[in-house]
């Protein structure tokens, strides 16, 4: 396209008559639709959908309201109880990567695996290396955890989130993140 301008334009400034009208363009393709994301906090979830007003949901608000916008942003959840968890029973709503916690009718707690539209409020995902995080947040393995590869990290409002990797040193991936009451066995 650029060469067939310039060479009209190169026609039209040596004064050989009138040049052939160049070929029409194609309109422009619209950017393809970003996803609504999850905005992981510690206390917390914002739903941020492109374009749209965000939806904040502290822990303790009632499961209703946080599953009402999740499902119009996501699509159906998968769900699942367990009424054996170490905090009491729980239940479960799974939006692909991202599962929201509830006990006794309340948001408790998220688990994110790795997925786009998932990332923490200061820009740690599941799927990064380990030894960015480090770089990036005070990190550490947690001491004695029976949990195989369980961190935690100081998010930027000074709190904890927690978190799995898998493989060790520099290849250690995370896995996945947490943040509030959550059912896992130790």
């Amino acid at each position: 396209m650029r060469a067939s301008a310039a060479i009209a334009a190169l026609a039209l400034l040596a004064g050989c008559g009138s040049a052939p009208a160049p070929a029409p363009t194609k309109p422009a393709t619209p950017a393809a639709r970003t996803a609504t994301k999850a905005v992981l906090e510690t206390d917390g979830i914002i739903f941020d959908p492109p374009g749209g007003k965000t939806a904040e949901f502290m822990f303790g608000i009632p499961r209703d309201q946080v599953e009402r916008v999740a499902t119009r942003w996501f699509g159906r959840p998968e769900t699942s109880a367990n009424a054996e968890c170490g905090a009491g029973p729980m239940e479960f709503a799974r939006y692909g990567p991202l599962t929201l916690n509830f006990a006794d009718g309340k948001f408790v707690g998220w688990l994110a695996e790795e997925g786009p539209q998932v990332v923490t409020a200061d820009g740690i995902a599941p799927g990064k290396m380990m030894r960015d995080l480090k770089v990036a947040r005070a990190a550490r393995m947690i001491p004695g955890s029976t949990l195989e590869g369980e961190f935690e990290y100081i998010a930027a409002d000074g709190k904890p989130i927690g978190g799995f990797v898998k493989g060790a040193g520099r290849d250690a991936r995370i896995v996945s993140l947490y943040a509030g009451t959550n059912c896992f066995f130790r």
